[in-house]
C-alpha cells in the first residue's frame, strides 16, 4: 500500500500536511490564507536521510510528534515546539535480517506509547506487534500478538479513545476459519487486557479497520471473500460482551462480486459513517447508534481524474471536533488535501483558517517532559514559514508607499501654480506628514526579508523620478 500522508490540524486551526519527499526524507506543506485567498503552500524539510515509514501525531498542547524508520534501521523520535525540532534515536534495528512496519505513537501527559510490528527474513508473514511505553522515567517493553499476514495489509490497527486508552485489532488465519483478536490498553493502570476473539469468520477476512468515536464507543469493519463473492461487514464493540454470541451483532453492508480495499470510519455530526472502496469508486453507510443496523449504501463522488489515498487525520481544533471526526481517511492529494467524504459534510477544511497568524499570542516555550534529555542539535524551521506574519506588514508598507507618491506629486503641482510663501509652507506641512510615513515605513521594513527590502527601494526611485 502506498505511504500515507498526514494531516495535522492545531488548535489555531493551522494545517501541517506531512509527506515524504521525492528524496526519501520527511517533509510538510504549511496552509494558510492570506487576504482571505488560500496560500501556496511551501514545502519545508525536516530530515534529509531517507525514511521508510514513519508516523505522525500531536499531543493536547499542539506539539508534533513524530516516529520514523530510516533507511539505516534507526527508530527516530522527533518532537517540535515552537518550529524548533528535537530528535533522539529509541531504537536500532538491523534491516538486513529483520523487516518492521506499522509505527504507531501517541502521546498523553508525560507519557509516550509506540508500536509497530517486526518480522524477519526467515518468515516474513509472521509478525509480532511490540508495545513500548515511556512513563517519564523509563522504558517498558512488551509484546501485544502475533499474527499472519501479508505484505498488502497492515500486521495490526490501533484505535485511541477520549481517555487514551489504546484498542488494538490484529488478524490470525486458520485452517478453516479467521479471526479478529481484540486487546484494549487502560492507560489508568498501564494494562494490557487478554486477547478476545472478537470476530470469528469461516471467510477469509481481508482489510479491516478499527475506530473510537468522540464518546468512546468502538467501531469494526472488515471486508470478506468466499471465491468471487465479496462481504463489506460491520460491528459495534462491546467489550463487556465480545465473547457472549447472544450480543454478537453483525451487520452486513454490502454484498458484491469485486473485492473491497481498505474500509475507513468516521463521525459526521456524531453520527458513525463507514466508507470503503471498490472498483475504483467509493461507497458509504450511515450506522444506527445501537450498531444493529445500517442505511442504504450510497456513492460518494470525487474527482475521477484523481488518484485517491489514505490520509491519517489528526484535529485538535475544538470548534470543528462535534461536526466531523475522523482518524484514516480517504482525501486526494495536490496543493491542498480534500478529503473524499458523503455529500452531507463539508469538504472544504480550509474555511476556517486564520487569516493574520501575526495576530497569535507566541506560546511561552517550556520543554515537554518527554523531550527532556533529548539531544540539542535542532533544526530550525526555513525562514519561508515566517513570511505568513510579515505578509500582512508588507501590504500595509505597499500603501504607505502610494500615499508618499501622491503627497509628492501633490507639492509638485503646487510648485507650478502658487506663489513661493505659500508653496513653502505646504511644503513644510507636506514634509511632516512624509516625514511620520517614512518612518512608519522604514520600521515595519526592519521585519521583512531582504528580498522584500530590495522591491521596497524602487519605491525610492519613484520618488527621485518625480523631480526629474
Amino acid at each position: 500500500m502506498q505511504q500515507k500522508m498526514f494531516l495535522i490540524k492545531k488548535s489555531n486551526g493551522i494545517f501541517y500536511n506531512f509527506y515524504l519527499s521525492q528524496t526519501g526524507g520527511i517533509c510538510y506543506k504549511l496552509y494558510s490564507l492570506h487576504n482571505n485567498e488560500k496560500m501556496d503552500p511551501f514545502e519545508i524539510s525536516i530530515i534529509e536521510e531517507k525514511i521508510l515509514e514513519f508516523y505522525v501525531t500531536i499531543d493536547s498542547e499542539d506539539n508534533i510528534h513524530i516516529l520514523c524508520l530510516t533507511k539505516d534501521g534507526d527508530l527516530k523520535y522527533f518532537i517540535n515546539k515552537e518550529n524548533i525540532w528535537n530528535n533522539k534515536v529509541l531504537s536500532h534495528f538491523d534491516l538486513r535480517s529483520n523487516m518492521i512496519r506499522s509505527l504507531f505513537i501517541h502521546v498523553s501527559g508525560k507519557k509516550l506509547y509506540v508500536i509497530y510490528a517486526a518480522s524477519n527474513l526467515m518468515n516474513l508473514n509472521l509478525w509480532t506487534i511490540y508495545f513500548k511505553c515511556w512513563d517519564g522515567f523509563k522504558w517498558n517493553n512488551t509484546s501485544v500478538g502475533m499474527t499472519i499476514c501479508d505484505k498488502e495489509f497492515p500486521p495490526y490497527y490501533a484505535a485511541v479513545d477520549p481517555q487514551s486508552n489504546i484498542h488494538v485489532v490484529y488478524k490470525n488465519s486458520g485452517i478453516r476459519e479467521t479471526q479478529l483478536f481484540y486487546r484494549k490498553f487502560h492507560s489508568q493502570f498501564s494494562l494490557w487486557s487478554t486477547p478476545e476473539k472478537t470476530v470469528i469468520s469461516p471467510e477469509t477476512i481481508g482489510y479491516y479497520y478499527i475506530y473510537s468515536d468522540t464518546r468512546g464507543g468502538l467501531h469494526l469493519a472488515w471486508a470478506t471473500s468466499t471465491g468471487t463473492n465479496y462481504k463489506m461487514l460491520y460491528k459495534k464493540i462491546n467489550t463487556k460482551t465480545l465473547n457472549n454470541k447472544r450480543y454478537d451483532r453483525i451487520v452486513t453492508l454490502n454484498i458484491s462480486s469485486s473485492p473491497y480495499f481498505q474500509p475507513v470510519i468516521f463521525e459526521i455530526q456524531q453520527k458513525v459513517w463507514v466508507m470503503w472502496k471498490s472498483q475504483n469508486e467509493f461507497y458509504c453507510c450511515e450506522m444506527d447508534p445501537s450498531g444493529i443496523s445500517g442505511s442504504a449504501v450510497s456513492p460518494v463522488q470525487y474527482p475521477v481524474d484523481s488518484i485517491p489515498m489514505l490520509v491519517e487525520f489528526i484535529n485538535n481544533y475544538e470548534p470543528e471536533k462535534q461536526s466531523f471526526d475522523g482518524r484514516l481517511l480517504y482525501a486526494v492529494p495536490g496543493d491542498f488535501v480534500d478529503l473524499i467524504l458523503p455529500k452531507y459534510a463539508s469538504n472544504d477544511l480550509y474555511e476556517d483558517i486564520p487569516i493574520d497568524t501575526s495576530d497569535m499570542p507566541p506560546e511561552e516555550f517550556n520543554p515537554s517532559p518527554i523531550a527532556q534529555g533529548l539531544p540539542k542539535e535542532v533544526s530550525i524551521v526555513q525562514k519561508k514559514e515566517q513570511q505568513m506574519i510579515v505578509y500582512d506588514k508588507i501590504d500595509e508598507m505597499k500603501n504607505d508607499n502610494r500615499k508618499i507618491l501622491n503627497i509628492l506629486e501633490e507639492v509638485k503641482n503646487q510648485l507650478a501654480k502658487r506663489d513661493m510663501v505659500s508653496v513653502l509652507e505646504e511644503i513644510r506641512e507636506q514634509n511632516n506628514r512624509l516625514t511620520e510615513l517614512i518612518i512608519s515605513m522604514l520600521n515595519k521594513d526592519e521585519i521583512s526579508s531582504s528580498n522584500e527590502k530590495q522591491n521596497n527601494n524602487g519605491m525610492f526611485k519613484k520618488v527621485f523620478n518625480i523631480f526629474r
